[in-house]
């Protein structure tokens, strides 16, 4: 008989746990949303937020506060999320642990440095993401850039980190590619590892590479496109120094060069730029295809 009750108990016990813990899963949305701050005015919200002095090491920055995500942009299709009290399930990327860590200024642009995980059904990783949005004066939209956090895939992992000083962004990209990846099996893969270095300056209302100025000695393009060939892929310093041999090579008497080159940049990873370095590579892609 103790036996019986005793199972019974357990029984219980069990079904009022498994109860709870999905009620509070299910109410954990509501719940994470009720306690964020939310604000009516970007200005309002603007000054909230704590001054960050210069210099800014995305290592060694605090945790912020949970914000709605009112004021909150990042420009990316492939990214569909939502900050509601009720999340959807069939969504490929949720928004989750939004954090407004400061702001600070140069010249008249206003900058907003966020803190957030994009919670993945899929097989992508986005975790630990510090992404500056540029705004004017007004408060209107300009730009964003991700300066810090680990993004990826099942082919790839990129490792950002980053110091903002001297109103330059440097960041620092540790990339880490699965070459010979296939899904279901694991065989004749092997890592290739590489690490670059970005400087981003903020003008024209938008984030643009600082390059050096290239010495069109030390380019050649069939070694560029061997390269390529031989890695079956273009991998970040690739993407980079694709302006570079544009520069030095015209496209009009090595047409046929850069289609080669081209499909290769086209279908490389390239989602560490910035949306205008992003919009001026694909540009240079179009002009080559047509």
């Amino acid at each position: 008989m103790k036996k019986i009750v005793s199972s019974l108990c357990i029984t219980v016990f069990c079904c009022f746990t498994l109860c709870n813990t999905h009620m509070v899963f299910a109410n954990n949305n509501a719940l994470n949303y009720n306690q964020r701050e939310h604000f009516d005015s970007f200005a309002d919200f603007y000054q909230s937020l704590p001054i960050l002095s210069m210099p800014i090491d995305s290592k060694n920055i605090s945790t912020g506060k949970y914000v709605d995500s009112k004021f909150f942009h990042f420009d990316d299709d492939d990214y569909r999320y939502y900050d509601k009290p009720t999340v959807q399930t069939d969504n490929y990327f949720t928004l989750t642990d939004l954090k407004a860590i400061g702001r600070f200024e140069m010249d008249d642009i206003k900058f907003i440095l966020y803190d957030l995980t994009f919670d993945s059904i899929g097989e992508g990783i986005n975790e630990d993401i510090k992404l500056i949005n540029a705004f004017d004066k007004n408060g209107k939209f300009l730009d964003e850039l991700m300066i810090a956090g680990k993004t990826g895939h099942e082919d790839h992992l990129f490792f950002f980190s980053s110091t903002i000083k001297d109103q330059l962004f440097h960041i620092k990209l540790d990339a880490v590619y699965e070459l010979g990846y296939v899904a279901e099996v694991k065989d004749n893969i092997y890592q290739y590892k590489q690490t670059i270095n970005l400087t981003y300056q903020f003008h024209d209302n938008q984030f643009y590479l600082q390059a050096p100025p290239v010495n069109c000695q030390t380019k050649n393009l069939k070694q560029y496109l061997n390269k390529l060939t031989k890695q079956q892929f273009a991998d970040i310093a690739d993407i980079v120094a694709f302006s570079n041999y544009i520069d030095c090579y015209p496209v009009s008497e090595n047409l046929q060069t850069y289609k080669q080159i081209a499909n290769y940049i086209k279908n490389s990873i390239h989602y560490f730029l910035s949306s205008a370095e992003l919009k001026t590579l694909q540009k240079k892609i179009g002009i080559i295809e047509d």
